[in-house]
């Protein structure tokens, strides 16, 4: 079990002051969200991916833009199955593999804590949002957190 602060250790960063030290990061299946990212559950990923196994220093998703703030991929505790393979296209960045009886960390360095990855397929998205204003009705651009 990991808490905020176990986790954001893997990426050397200390726990802002905003977010609890000792709050356990649960291990969720389905869909969720961490600042500009979309993690979404798939059936499987295509075939023939070039799927590389998340090493101990993690995986740089994305670096934030906006605020300097990355996002790593980690494994979680106890768990040496978890794979990655980036295959950008459009706003999908990734795929993520956690097998059975593993788990998978997204730490968002200094801003957001972390969440937990179950076991499962897994695609990893930028958000996109659309421009609203007069301006350019209809222009969509990615969220840069």
């Amino acid at each position: 079990m990991h808490t905020y602060a176990t986790a954001l250790a893997r990426s050397g960063v200390s726990v802002p002051d905003h977010l609890v030290a000792d709050a356990v990061v649960p291990i969720l299946d389905g869909p969720q969200a961490q600042g500009d990212l979309m993690i979404v559950p798939v059936d499987a990923p295509p075939r023939g991916l070039a799927w590389e196994t998340v090493p101990d220093a993690g995986i740089q998703v994305i670096y934030g833009e906006a605020t300097g703030n990355t996002h790593w991929l980690h494994r979680g505790l106890d768990s040496p199955s978890v794979r990655w393979v980036f295959d950008r296209h459009g706003v999908r960045l990734g795929y993520l593999e956690v097998a059975p009886d593993n788990s998978a960390l997204l730490i968002h360095t200094d801003e957001h804590g972390a969440n937990g990855i179950g076991p499962g397929y897994y695609a990893i998205h930028r958000k996109r949002a659309q421009d609203v204003r007069l301006t350019r009705p209809g222009a969509e651009y990615l969220v840069a957190d």
